[in-house]
């Protein structure tokens, strides 16, 4: 398998990145619902770095995917009609956006709430904006907002994809799998 992608089949990054990203994802949605569920303690705090980090995490990998994106080729959709190429470029383009305002939002409400980030305990983040509550309140309730927009989404998403592999039984997903 290419390391890089071809006309017909994405490469082992690709491939690397999305799935890294999709665990990653799938490990950063239930930690930030069990760090919002617990009390005001030691734990919470911790259960928030590690949210915090990894969200960082899948930032940076977004940035690296967007980089070897727009480097790389990009495979062709064959066999897929004009509509399923939208809604799947809609689709795509919605989680690339998700994946950018989720860190940032959770960035500036930590920072307007005057919460110092440290990723994993060691590597500070500067502040994005000075305390301010009524920016703390705003970009909380966007970063909610852009969870439950995520879920159904990724939902979706995840529906289409099988919906290829196991009902039009056609390569969408070995695609992308390794």
């Amino acid at each position: 398998m290419s390391i890089g992608n071809t006309a017909d089949q994405w490469g082992l990054l690709s491939k690397t990145l999305h799935w890294l990203t999709a665990l990653l994802i799938f490990i950063q949605i239930p930690l930030g619902f069990y760090a919002e569920s617990l009390k005001l303690s030691a734990l919470k705090m911790d259960v928030f770095i590690w949210h915090k980090s990894v969200g960082m995490l899948v930032f940076l990998l977004l940035i690296l995917r967007l980089l070897w994106r727009i480097k790389s080729t990009i495979p062709e959709a064959f066999g897929i009609s004009q509509i399923q190429r939208r809604l799947g470029q809609l689709a795509h383009g919605l989680l690339y956006g998700l994946m950018v305002l989720l860190p940032i939002s959770g960035w500036i409400t930590s920072s307007a709430a005057n919460i110092p980030i440290k990723l994993f305990w060691l590597i500070p983040l500067p502040a994005l904006v000075g305390p301010d509550e009524a920016l703390k309140a705003l970009a909380a309730e966007v970063h909610e907002t852009c969870v439950l927009v995520l879920l159904v989404t990724l939902l979706v998403h995840i529906g289409a994809a099988l919906r290829h592999h196991l009902l039009l039984r056609d390569d969408v997903l070995k695609r992308m799998w390794f």
